[in-house]
């Protein structure tokens, strides 16, 4: 298993944070709401476990909302530049998803799937070589 180690944080500086432990997976969510965080894009995260997760400074603001698949997602973000850290899923409760543009190194970061494709623009270009699906996990 594929081991991370980076720092991250917020656009502002605010929030500073250090993720230390095994990447069990990485990938693009092309759901609606992750277009809506991320402006049109999909939201592209690394899964570690809770306690890989270490916040330095700062601390996040949560939003909590019902994806479609019926979780409930806690997304946490700076309160002052906005910027997207961290989303956390009821169906998953020892892991976290890490937003791959709040490392401070994401030059290592490939997706490993693609999930909610049913919700992606029809614009957007996907890599045949990565497995892509309708749904997110657990989701039929």
């Amino acid at each position: 298993m594929k081991q991370i180690n980076s720092d991250g944080g917020c656009l502002c500086g605010e929030i500073r944070y250090r993720v230390t432990g095994a990447n069990l997976g990485s990938a693009a969510c092309h759901c609606r709401d992750c277009q809506y965080l991320c402006g049109g894009a999909p939201a592209y995260v690394v899964v570690v476990a809770k306690t890989a997760l270490e916040i330095l400074q700062g601390k996040p603001a949560t939003f909590v909302n019902t994806a479609a698949g019926g979780a409930e997602r806690a997304r946490r973000f700076c309160p002052t530049c906005g910027t997207p850290l961290f989303a956390e899923n009821s169906n998953y409760p020892l892991t976290v998803s890490i937003k791959v543009g709040s490392l401070d190194d994401a030059a290592s970061f490939m997706p490993e799937a693609h999930f909610w494709m049913a919700s992606a623009p029809s614009w957007h270009v996907i890599d045949p070589a990565i497995r892509a699906f309708p749904r997110g996990p657990g989701n039929p």
